[in-house]
């Protein structure tokens, strides 16, 4: 089937080469609002999410499939679901190290997929843990916070004057591996629009539209 065959080439994304910017130090106490903003376009709350799904490959080709997420910010756990517009599930992965493959058509069953899947939708919609060094572009006036992580990785998250925000994932040695664009902001990580790309030689991309967002009240993802 063709939507399996193109989704089974995500498992050869590979990582990027561009350069962390060099901004201008902001004072994170004088700013409070800064930090307000870099977290804003994230979830606050548990939802289940309903995203039409377009996967542009490296090589051009695309498909379409449907995709459902529950996620709980206050646990930073969630469960996804992509199948075809059929309905016919070619996964059902939940979060975790190593996340938990519930179910897939094979390639797409395996722990190297299902780490793939979770960390581009943790980056899309989990705020970054921790508190960040803060930067604003001196030249157009947006906010950027930059988020320290483990093995020498950063998340920058740049929320622009027009209201789009970007999510910038980076390696070791400054190299981009991935980035989340995120468009038309309803509520706090409820997106019209939401695009992420991974970057490199091997570069792909996946477009959500939003279709439906249902507020969950208390529990954990995936219950």
């Amino acid at each position: 089937m063709k939507a399996v065959v193109l989704f089974s080439l995500l498992l050869l994304f590979l990582s990027g080469c561009a350069a962390l910017p060099v901004p201008t130090p902001l004072d994170l106490a004088a700013n409070p609002a800064a930090l307000e903003a870099c977290r804003r376009p994230f979830l606050t709350e548990k939802y289940r999410l309903l995203h039409a799904l377009e996967v542009r490959m490296p090589d051009g080709s695309r498909a379409t499939a449907l995709g459902v997420l529950v996620a709980d910010p206050a646990t930073g756990r969630f469960r996804t679901v992509l199948m075809t517009l059929e309905g016919w599930v070619l996964s059902d992965i939940e979060s975790g190290d190593p996340p938990t493959v519930h179910r897939g058509v094979p390639p797409l069953d395996t722990t190297g997929f299902a780490r793939r899947l979770v960390e581009d939708i943790a980056l899309a919609f989990f705020a970054p843990p921790g508190m960040p060094a803060v930067w604003r572009n001196g030249e157009r006036g947006d906010v950027l916070c930059r988020f320290p992580e483990t093995a020498g990785r950063y998340t920058e998250v740049e929320v622009k004057l027009a209201g789009e925000t970007e999510v910038r994932l980076y390696e070791t040695e400054q190299v981009l591996l991935k980035r989340v664009m995120i468009s038309n902001l309803s509520r706090p990580g409820v997106a019209a629009i939401l695009e992420i790309r991974g970057e490199g030689f091997s570069s792909y991309g996946l477009r959500l539209r939003l279709l439906e967002a249902e507020p969950l009240g208390e529990g954990g993802a995936g219950r």
